[in-house]
């Protein structure tokens, strides 16, 4: 004991106090911006307690590893809190450890991080550089302590440290019973140092789901006797990924000004038009699009299908276009090859040649990459030469977050009041999206290669959140009607077949995963080859669309109702809306839906984790 009172001195103890509480008031401001149902002020305490306690556990040992690991703790704490809130307000979750092996993209899009990075954001890591000052002094504090402070830091504390401890947790129980009955004891994961010690430790750790699944339940139906089978057999097939394309610019005019003029043609001849299509993603949120729609299969809730699982065996749409007499799958995007690790994965996904920002003429720049109209253009001269029919996926960017068109290619003209906005910039950008598809279709006639294609046309994922006022008041002027969470995931879907002669609005539910099954039968081609994991919108009793990003495992949108299921996992969160109404439903009682969601994704996840997607 005597050594013990030695080796604990004034300025440690109130030092693991002053850094303890000066945590505390960061961790408020970070659970503030988070939706945690009113729950932040327990978890704040917790993060409190968490570092109160392993400080002064450690001071009983080691008074010097105590203060380097107090000082550690608030240091990451207070970055990951920074990092973790910019993040969430772009993704509407907190970021995983998985994302780690992607952390050099950040670089390739600064612009968005600029964007997103408020002050907030900065005053939470603003006192770092006086700690480092502090550190070095230490001593400062010891001349300035009375020997009141320091017979209690001496001889009274050392011997109340176990009551403290037990004492801290005891007043947290209390607290939390008293004033937060509804707290759970699971709602704990959701405080920040444990919610990134068990990321980092599932993650590391490797565990996946290995259930045994029912391949039978992910297999295609046999169309052949449906009215769309083979109506575009022997095509090419033209998949054109719009970056940001949210649907609820289809149809609209600003000012008198037609914002998707080409797209909005397109749907009144030779097109199925899917008004209720909904984006599904991954960690890898673009690349994931993609990933599902080729494959339709769900990529990892908190990382890229292309990075943790690019050496997997797939027989998704490039094979199954050339198992059926197509000569090459070709992928062009207008970004730089490595970008969410495309240039391994492609291969194996079936993709013949990838063409990349590298190998484009950079003639005509964007702040992110090629223009769109350049690489549609560019692309042509291969086209031209492939022997008929071919695949071509196109992944677009000029529309990318934060939505800056050069200004010699703006052609809607804003109001003072939306000129300079997210809202004004996002309208100029799907306008030039929209131009850029128009001059690529017109290419493609002139070649003669328009005729006999399909044309795939859809959004990957939001552009513009609803839980921005200005931004909701700003869609509601354009729109006239309310920007909801169904707005902020509807994405157009289109399916062009040149001559069909007729145009069918379908408003079944639908997403990402249900393009390669709808698609397969309009081509007359039939999938024995792998398991599938969305449905044929155009045959479909109804739709179910399984999401996993923005909101958790288990959420889902049906025909009739948007079950939102939080990422904190707080009853209070649950949320189900009616569709068209936006009436609030009980969430109970869409228990069973939202059990289903989860077993489809975590069966998709075993056959990923097990390599096992092929039939039998």
């Amino acid at each position: 004991m005597n050594h013990l009172r030695h080796q604990i001195s004034p300025a440690d103890f109130l030092a693991g106090v002053l850094t303890s509480l000066l945590l505390g008031v960061k961790s408020g401001v970070f659970y503030s911006h988070l939706n945690l149902a009113g729950y932040g002020v327990p978890l704040t305490a917790a993060t409190m307690a968490i570092h109160f306690l392993v400080y002064t556990l450690l001071l009983t040992l080691h008074p010097k590893a105590a203060r380097i690991v107090s000082m550690t703790l608030y240091s990451i704490g207070s970055l990951f809190m920074a990092i973790d809130l910019v993040y969430f307000s772009y993704v509407s979750k907190l970021p995983s450890a998985a994302l780690l092996p992607m952390l050099w993209q950040m670089e390739k899009i600064s612009d968005t991080v600029e964007n997103l990075v408020q002050p907030v954001h900065m005053l939470l890591m603003c006192d770092l550089p006086l700690f480092v000052l502090w550190a070095v002094n230490r001593d400062f504090l010891h001349r300035k302590f009375t020997r009141a402070a320091e017979f209690l830091c001496k001889k009274v504390i050392p011997r109340l440290l176990p009551l403290i401890t037990a004492g801290t947790f005891a007043l947290l129980a209390v607290l939390f019973l008293a004033f937060f009955p509804g707290f759970r004891a699971e709602y704990l994961f959701n405080e920040m140092i444990t919610y990134h010690m068990n990321d980092f430790y599932v993650t590391l750790s490797g565990i996946g789901d290995t259930r045994e699944v029912d391949k039978a339940l992910y297999t295609e139906q046999d169309w052949s006797s449906s009215k769309y089978w083979g109506i575009a057999e022997g095509r090419n097939v033209i998949i054109i990924q719009v970056e940001a394309l949210q649907n609820f610019v289809i149809g609209q005019s600003y000012n008198g000004q037609e914002l998707t003029p080409v797209l909005n043609s397109l749907i009144t001849g030779d097109t199925f038009y899917f008004d209720t299509y909904y984006y599904q993603i991954g960690g890898g949120n673009t690349a994931d699009a993609e990933f599902h729609v080729n494959n339709s299969l769900f990529a990892p809730e908190s990382a890229a299908g292309y990075v943790k699982y690019t050496n997997n065996i797939y027989h998704g749409l490039p094979y199954l276009l050339k198992d059926n007499g197509y000569s090459a799958a070709l992928a062009f995007h207008n970004y730089i090859a490595e970008f969410w690790n495309r240039e391994t994965a492609y291969p194996n996904q079936g993709f013949d040649r990838y063409t990349s920002l590298e190998d484009f003429e950079q003639t005509d720049m964007f702040p992110m990459g090629l223009s769109d109209r350049e690489m549609f253009r560019q692309s042509m001269d291969q086209l031209v030469v492939c022997e008929e029919p071919f695949y071509a996926f196109y992944v677009t960017v000029s529309s990318h977050h934060p939505y800056v068109i050069p200004e010699d290619y703006r052609a809607v003209t804003l109001t003072p009041e939306d000129e300079g906005t997210l809202f004004g910039s996002y309208l100029q950008a799907v306008n030039y999206a929209d131009r850029a598809i128009g001059d690529f279709i017109a290419m493609l006639d002139k070649a003669g290669l328009y005729d006999n294609s399909v044309i795939v046309i859809y959004g990957d994922h939001y552009a513009l959140t609803n839980t921005d006022h200005r931004i909701a008041s700003q869609v509601l002027s354009l729109t006239g009607e309310s920007y909801t969470i169904y707005d902020v995931f509807n994405v157009p879907l289109l399916i062009h077949i040149p001559g069909m002669e007729r145009s069918e609005t379908v408003s079944t539910a639908g997403g990402h995963m249900d393009v390669m099954p709808t698609l397969l039968p309009l081509l007359g081609i039939r999938n024995d080859k792998t398991v599938m994991f969305g449905q044929n919108l155009l045959e479909a009793g109804s739709g179910f669309v399984c999401q996993q990003t923005h909101v958790s495992v288990g959420s889902f949108i049906s025909d009739e109702v948007f079950f939102s299921r939080p990422h904190n996992n707080i009853l209070e969160n649950y949320d189900a809306y009616q569709y068209g109404t936006m009436k609030k439903l009980d969430p109970t009682l869409f228990e069973a839906q939202s059990a289903e969601a989860e077993k489809r994704i975590r069966d998709c996840e075993a056959l990923l984790e097990g390599n096992d997607v092929m039939l039998d």
